[in-house]
């Protein structure tokens, strides 16, 4: 069959990324066959310009309320054991279709002549990459599904493969991304108009979340090959450390305790009491890509309407300044008081939620907007005042993500952070070794706790506090990463969604402390638990059933389209 590609699809593609192109030499036909395509590198860079489309913004999705971290008002049917086959799956058709897309640009690369080739390999990597992104996603939801490596039409026999066991695909996916690595720049020398394409360390990195999610995968749920696997996450996430191409962004003698809040606000403009701009984010390793004035961020309105707030579990989460949990730290301060267990804890608390009397800014209305040459200006912004079914629905409220300045903003979301690959790394040695020295510590986890103000984690300080070093990797990653879109993921992998889940979902404690009689707060007619936690839901509304619950079920439009497909089990 001729592909014909439509003129509409390849100005959309032209103009996906904010930086504008400047050689646009385009056939000016309504519809361009493949014997036309495909014969100048911009071409390679048009089509490779579709797959940026897949990169999702974590932070919107659904995901996050599917855990034990967050929660909306009105619950989810995931979180819940709720949720049923579907006629129809984007996870699905979405990444199937993306397999496709690049398998036509690595079939053009492969027939492309040397001589071409060095000019498109960038494209080609991108085209790699994307399919070893779309194999993993698919995985991740489904399990085994089959693994196409050529473009097809619907004559193909291959349209009506069964699925292949998951450790293959995985394994496609990895030496896709390897492939990436081999033929996409290093960020250093991706040009001022090519910054947010893939690069070898995007590659890499990505590399190393897929190995680990695998690695760990197969070693929790009884399977095999999980130290091959964990030993590809430690060297791809080695290799990115190594190759000092990336940094945490840490200024604390120009942002004191708050690098890690103003790291999800920059801009061109001034988000910040010093002067850092996007351009001074060396962490960012995978970002979508936006421009006020050319594509502008979409908005985040989650902290003013009750949506995805944190829940007692992830407040509880945050250590105090001594480095040890509350429940073993004499610095904590207890929930007595509106603001009592927000005292001496990791500075990502207090950069992440919001606490009770303080003042925040935010771009949802002009007069909420820091004005930076008066950035203590008392008329400007708004009292966090505890708005119960408004701006949060358990006590809890988070303004991650939510930028300070005036609409319209260009603020990017992060894809992949270089603090993912140092967690990444360190849970990998732990997993495949048993044990981590104080050296490795030092390289990856000391890093991010650092920054939230916490003492380095020794050997000796996890022994001297009878704590337990899977324990606190496990307990980085979820107050580090919190909100982007790795909770339930990672509760999947290590298996222990089954143990997490279904538990009650709590709020701030109310009876008996502030809460219940502060003039924003009383009167609130809620649930309770026997300790006076505001009950969200109770542990016997929430489901996650072991033999059923870690996969999702083939949408039921492709069980009757190929007959070779088997549904998950108990689906």
């Amino acid at each position: 069959m001729k592909k014909i590609i439509n003129k509409f699809v390849i100005v959309l593609m032209a103009t996906f990324f904010v930086s504008c192109e400047k050689k646009l030499d385009l056939v000016p036909l309504d519809n361009i066959s493949e014997e036309v395509f495909f014969k100048a590198p911009d071409d390679f860079r048009f089509w490779a310009n579709q797959y940026y489309g897949s990169l999702t913004l974590v932070y919107v999705s659904n995901t996050e309320d599917w855990a034990d971290l967050t929660t909306g008002s009105g619950g989810n049917s995931v979180s819940r054991g709720e949720h049923q086959v579907s006629d129809y799956s984007n996870t699905w058709s979405g990444n199937y279709r993306l397999i496709r897309n690049a398998n036509i640009l690595i079939e053009k690369y492969e027939e492309a002549g040397d001589e071409h080739k060095s000019s498109v390999q960038q494209f080609a990597g991108e085209a790699y990459f994307f399919r070893g992104w779309a194999y993993f996603n698919l995985v991740v939801a489904f399990g085994d599904v089959p693994l196409i490596n050529e473009s097809l039409d619907t004559s193909s026999e291959a349209v009506f493969s069964a699925r292949s066991d998951r450790k293959e695909v995985i394994k496609q996916a990895i030496s896709d991304l390897n492939m990436a690595a081999d033929l996409c720049s290093v960020e250093s020398s991706l040009t001022a108009t090519d910054k947010g394409r893939i690069s070898q360390g995007a590659a890499l990195a990505y590399k190393s979340r897929v190995a680990l999610f695998e690695g760990t995968w197969q070693k929790f749920h009884n399977g095999s090959d999980s130290e091959d696997f964990l030993g590809q996450a430690m060297d791809a996430a080695d290799k990115v450390i190594s190759s000092d191409e990336y940094e945490l962004f840490y200024h604390p003698a120009e942002l004191g305790d708050y690098s890690y809040k103003y790291l999800f606000m920059l801009d061109k403009v001034k988000t910040n009491p010093s002067s850092f701009t996007k351009a001074d984010n060396k962490e960012s390793i995978l970002k979508r890509a936006y421009d006020a004035d050319l594509r502008e961020s979409p908005r985040q309105a989650a902290s003013l309407v009750g949506e995805k707030t944190p829940t007692r579990k992830m407040a509880d989460m945050y250590l105090c300044l001594d480095g040890l949990p509350i429940n073993q730290s004499a610095l904590f301060g207890g929930k007595d008081g509106l603001t009592t267990e927000f005292k001496d804890r990791d500075y990502r608390m207090m950069n992440t939620f919001q606490i009770p009397g303080e003042r925040y800014h935010s771009s949802a209305q002009a007069i909420w907007n820091k004005d930076w040459s008066n950035p203590d200006d008392p008329l400007r912004g708004y009292t966090y005042t505890v708005e119960f079914g408004a701006r949060t629905i358990t006590g809890y409220s988070t303004f991650k993500f939510n930028p300070e300045v005036e609409l319209p903003v260009g603020v990017d979301y992060p894809v992949i952070r270089y603090a993912e690959v140092l967690l990444n790394y360190i849970e990998a040695v732990y997993e495949k070794e048993g044990a981590v020295s104080d050296a490795e510590l030092n390289r990856s986890i000391n890093l991010t706790r650092e920054r939230g103000g916490l003492p380095a984690l020794t050997n000796a300080f996890i022994l001297s506090n009878s704590l337990s070093i899977r324990e606190e990797i496990r307990r980085e990653r979820a107050v580090e990463l919190f909100y982007e879109g790795f909770r339930y993921n990672d509760l999947r992998r290590w298996k222990t969604a089954e143990t997490e889940i279904p538990n009650d979902l709590l709020g701030v404690k109310y009876l008996g402390t502030e809460w219940e009689t502060h003039e924003w707060t009383a009167g609130f007619a809620g649930n309770f638990d026997a300790e006076g936690y505001i009950l969200m839901e109770s542990a016997a509304q929430r489901t996650f059933d072991p033999e059923k619950h870690y996969l999702f079920p083939l949408p039921r439009r492709e069980l009757q389209l190929n007959e070779n497909l088997v549904q998950n089990p108990k689906w």
